[in-house]
């Protein structure tokens, strides 16, 4: 394959066939992304896979999984990416008798192949064909020039350590499984401009649904498309079809998503996460989306600081006044306009820039606020641009003969020695960036030396000791590291709220912990009271302000807190237990009823509150268990399949030997 003399090496690409690349681009990739193999679960795992319910079924969950909203938890419920979610309830399938992960305490005793790591596997092994299809694909786009240039490409891009969170973050299979049949419908669009047969254009179409059943922004094709097509001069009646094809498939995914999903997206957005989504015009999002191409521009060359999030304050709002926005402007028009005048002349390098500028576009924030301002994985797509630029450039900095015909190609030492520096210096930086995603913790502790300004970043650390700190006070109450861990769980919340000091969850949460392991009454009030200013309608919030409130015994206080509670959210079982601790301590049970009957009628599950008027009336004598009776049975006609009720009402009908009712209930009890 090659020969050498003092200066130059002579490859023989007769030799470079296609097997060989496949297993060079598979070794390639497992040799910089093994180590992230024995990975457990991290950020918003929890959301996807780790735990997730429809997942946990397994192939019985497949159905609801495609009628079902992507990202689901006690307060959101948004998108629709059934393929990922199936993916992982295939692996559940399989593997659901390995642990689901193992802390690092637990693998210091015994290391264990889990679930997780898996999952980490079958990333690996997708991003590894993922660049093998690339491979091909951008052998068939450059088809005019000999294979050395989609191989350097193809290289280049594996070893890119801006793909590290895509990879590592198992969550972010869905950004895989999307470019994986991007590139494989971009395959069959090819056959059918090559052949003008309608069933690759009709398979094409087939790869592209699937795309976006992994992720919506599958719709990016409609500008990339065009632009390959273009560039190898198809007729522009098969281009035209070609993108009436993808516009057809974004009508289907509409469809499926509003058809088979019952369930109302729900997205709570804060503004740490992106200020532009609460404030702002068209002129804000340009110059933060000069800015964040100036840090894209960064990242790609070399990445130092690798993040798994960033927003607000990490990424300023910048302004005209930021040198940051004047440098992107300089480097990027000229850059854009050259780009398209060399598109138009169908050269290399013309393309590598519209792709690389096209597709960053969509993820800067100029045409719409992005959730987190910028992120690792939003590169996923748009470094293929640049990787098509810098592999080029080098190729032909070193004047590589890139000919169709050329058969033995001189390499310059000098290129080689680029090259071999080039990807040594990427591969480590993905290597040394692995282990950073072991595991929640480990990962933000790690990220926030160097995400100080991250309000998000702060307020995941506390949250995730905090049940640790819980956990450690339930087994050891004496273990002297518990009162280190609170005090670092109410630093990281307090850097949050400094950050963003509307941020309700964090001001909610310290609220909580001086509640909960100080039994600071005052505080929490002081940090509760603060939450609620900023979401009246938060349910924990309420509730700590009741529970410290009752403590304190202001009881005006704690029951307005804790009907409020009820009233926010009616299956809040909490909450109706504290009202009734309240209105006994209080001695104001005869005020609670009148209270709670009054709230019955204005919300629109009333049967948990006709259950605690029940109870209360019952905590006030036998006197009173006809009115006890007369509640629970208003209750059980609004749910009549609770047979616990039921049988509870049955019961103290014959107590109070109500014959009429007992009759009634004997029969629907059974």
């Amino acid at each position: 394959m090659f020969a050498n003399d003092l200066h130059q090496m002579v490859l023989n690409l007769s030799n470079l066939k296609h097997n060989r690349i496949y297993l060079i681009l598979i070794l390639l990739t497992f040799i910089i992304y093994g180590n992230g193999i024995n990975n457990e679960y991290a950020l918003d795992d929890n959301i996807v896979v780790d735990g997730n319910k429809l997942a946990e079924k397994g192939l019985k969950g497949i159905p609801d999984i495609f009628t079902s909203r992507y990202a689901v938890d006690n307060k959101q419920k948004y998108d629709y990416r059934p393929l990922v979610i199936t993916s992982f309830a295939i692996e559940k399938q399989f593997f659901k008798k390995l642990l689901p992960f193992q802390t690092k305490e637990e693998k210091k005793k015994k290391d264990k192949l889990t679930q997780a790591n898996i999952s980490h596997f079958i990333n690996v092994l997708l991003y590894a064909i993922t660049c093998m299809v690339l491979f091909q694909v951008l052998s068939k786009v450059f088809e005019r020039y000999n294979i050395l240039l989609p191989f350097i490409i193809t290289i280049l891009y594996l070893v890119h350590p801006l793909h590290t969170e895509v990879v590592d973050n198992i969550k972010s299979r869905d950004e895989i499984l999307m470019f994986l049949f991007m590139l494989i419908s971009i395959k069959f669009f090819f056959k059918y401009g090559d052949t003008s047969k309608l069933k690759y254009l009709l398979i094409g179409f087939l790869f592209v649904l699937i795309s976006g059943l992994a992720k919506k922004n599958a719709i990016a094709l409609m500008g990339i498309l065009p632009v390959l097509m273009y560039f190898k001069s198809y007729h522009y009646k098969k281009i035209v079809l070609s993108l009436g094809s993808l516009v057809v498939v974004y009508i289907i995914y509409r469809l499926m998503s509003k058809g088979l999903v019952s369930e109302k997206a729900v997205r709570n957005l804060k503004y740490f996460e992106n200020p532009l989504i609460f404030e702002g015009g068209f002129m804000d999002r340009l110059t933060v989306g000069l800015y964040c191409s100036w840090f894209y521009l960064k990242m790609l060359i070399f990445p130092v600081d690798l993040s798994f999030y960033y927003g607000y304050n990490v990424i300023p709002m910048a302004t005209f006044k930021n040198w940051e926005v004047w440098v992107a402007m300089l480097f990027y028009i000229p850059l854009a306009v050259y780009g398209i005048i060399q598109t138009y002349k169908r050269q290399v390098i013309g393309l590598g820039i519209l792709l690389w500028l096209g597709t960053m576009l969509m993820v800067i924030n100029v045409l719409f606020p992005i959730v987190g301002i910028v992120g690792d994985r939003f590169a996923y797509m748009f470094s293929l641009g640049f990787c098509v630029v810098i592999g080029y450039l080098m190729l032909k900095l070193f004047k590589v003969d890139l000919s169709k015909e050329t058969i033995k190609v001189q390499l310059p030492n000098s290129f080689i020695a680029l090259l071999v520096l080039v990807m040594v210096i990427y591969s480590g930086r993905t290597i040394a960036r692995n282990p950073d995603w072991h595991d929640y913790l480990h990962l933000y502790t790690t990220d926030v030396e160097h995400l100080q300004e991250s309000a998000k970043v702060h307020a995941l650390i506390s949250n995730t000791m905090y049940p640790d700190a819980i956990m450690l006070i339930r087994n050891n109450p004496k273990n002297p590291e518990i009162p280190k861990l609170i005090e670092k769980i109410i630093y990281h919340f307090k850097e949050s709220i400094r950050i963003d000091s509307s941020y309700a969850t964090s001001l909610n949460n310290l609220g909580s912990v001086y509640l909960n392991f100080y039994r600071d009454y005052n505080k929490a009030i002081e940090y509760c009271s603060e939450a609620i200013k900023y979401d009246t309608n938060y349910v924990e919030a309420n509730y700590n302000l009741a529970f410290s409130y009752k403590s304190l015994k202001k009881y005006d206080e704690a029951i307005f807190y804790a009907l409020k509670t009820i009233e926010i959210d009616q299956d809040y079982l909490q909450g109706y237990n504290l009202i009734n601790t309240i209105l006994g301590e209080s001695r104001r049970v005869n005020e609670g009823i009148d209270l709670l009957d009054s709230l019955a009628k204005e919300v629109s599950s009333p049967k948990k509150i006709y259950v605690t008027i029940g109870n209360l009336y019952t905590s006030k004598g036998e006197s009173f268990y006809s009115e006890s009776l007369d509640y629970f049975i208003m209750a059980y006609q609004l749910d009549e399949s609770d047979s616990q009720l039921c049988s509870h009402i049955l019961s103290l009908a014959k107590r109070i030997r109500k014959t009429e009712v007992v009759e009634k209930f004997s029969l629907k009890c059974n």
